[in-house]
């Protein structure tokens, strides 16, 4: 089955957790209040979950040493995907103080587009639905939801939070890289 007849029953608490990462931002937009810090991490422990629960091994297009390779792959997505949200930025002032300004983060990943996460969260998804079974509606539907979360924070919260950051969206592509940006990640400030 390729449908939404399939027996994927994660996919709502994957959706609850793109909840409460929206709700993460918006706090940290508009209110402010600490109290809410736990809705980022909740959200990714939702999304975690819903996935595990949906992924189907039987299932999968990919066999032997391809599943392997689509695997390793998908790790290497999963490893650039952690290393962007949680090192590539000051992670305390990102995450557990919500509503404080701070300057954007313009080098590194950050120089190759505003959101390379998303990048690497689709190269997660579809080595999932490749190689572990996770249905490929799903994966559709949560890498475009996540498209959804950073149209969201690029419109409106970074701007209001974020030092520089008119500048850097002048200067930087939204989520596909140019042929010259590779450059501009290596560079150190």
């Amino acid at each position: 089955m390729t449908g939404w007849e399939d027996d994927a029953m994660g996919w709502p608490l994957s959706l609850c957790g793109f909840a409460l990462f929206f709700l993460n931002d918006y706090n940290d937009w508009r209110w402010g209040y600490r109290a809410l810090r736990f809705c980022f991490p909740s959200g990714g422990l939702l999304l975690t979950a819903g996935t595990l629960l949906d992924l189907r091994w039987e299932q999968s297009l990919a066999r032997g040493w391809f599943r392997a390779v689509v695997l390793l792959l998908g790790v290497m997505f999963l490893a650039l995907l952690v290393y962007t949200l949680f090192f590539a930025l000051p992670a305390a002032a990102s995450y557990a103080r919500p509503g404080e300004k701070r300057r954007a983060c313009t080098t590194g990943v950050y120089a190759l587009c505003r959101h390379p996460g998303v990048l690497w969260f689709a190269g997660v998804y579809g080595c999932l639905w490749l190689a572990a079974g996770l249905p490929l509606w799903e994966a559709a539907l949560l890498c475009g939801v996540n498209v959804g979360l950073v149209l969201f924070e690029d419109r409106c919260v970074f701007p209001a939070l974020l030092e520089g950051y008119e500048a850097y969206q002048a200067a930087t592509p939204f989520l596909l890289p140019g042929r010259r940006r590779g450059r501009s990640c290596r560079k150190k400030s």
